[in-house]
């Protein structure tokens, strides 16, 4: 009985909101105003531009391999130019150019890597392999990137040089 009852109610229910409208104010056929269009204003980021640490090569952080390694036959004799000399000269072109990438700014990322660069005979970097991770593989990327880019040391270059280079926002 009570099903019957329930039925009977829902019918009327259903009835009355298809039939009148007048539960929820609407009649089919009756058009609404159109909606009002969206408007947006972009603003400005709200993070500074992030002023760039040029890297530093503190003595102790570059050092030379501690089992020196012979020089293939292909390359000149050290001609006094020594692997802290090299990692100065190739942070410093590293520090010229844009390699902070914008993602670990905007993610407040920052660290120091520790790259090992190889250079040909003529002070032009061949490849280079991360030795100590800064924690974040974005920051990791960046430095091995940046550290490939080296070009034009002097001749007599070492052909391996460690390179501290570091990630800071002010």
């Amino acid at each position: 009985m009570r099903l019957a009852k329930a039925c009977v109610l829902s019918l009327l229910f259903h009835a009355a909101i298809l039939g009148g409208g007048s539960l929820t104010g609407l009649r089919p056929g009756r058009s609404q105003p159109p909606p009002t269009p969206l408007q947006a204003t972009l603003l400005p980021p709200p993070l500074p531009a992030p002023v760039l640490l040029a890297p530093a090569a503190p003595q102790a952080a570059v050092r030379a391999d501690p089992k020196p390694k012979p020089l293939p036959p292909s390359r000149p004799p050290h001609s006094g130019f020594t692997a802290v000399d090299a990692a100065r000269m190739a942070l410093r072109q590293i520090a010229e150019q844009p390699f902070y990438p914008e993602e670990a700014i905007a993610r407040g990322l920052e660290g120091e890597v520790l790259v090992r660069l190889f250079l040909d005979e003529s002070g032009n970097a061949i490849t280079a392999r991360l030795e100590r991770s800064s924690g974040h593989d974005i920051l990791d990327e960046a430095a091995v990137r940046a550290a490939r880019s080296v070009h034009s040391l002097p001749a007599g270059t070492p052909g391996e040089v460690l390179l501290p280079v570091r990630f800071r926002l002010r």
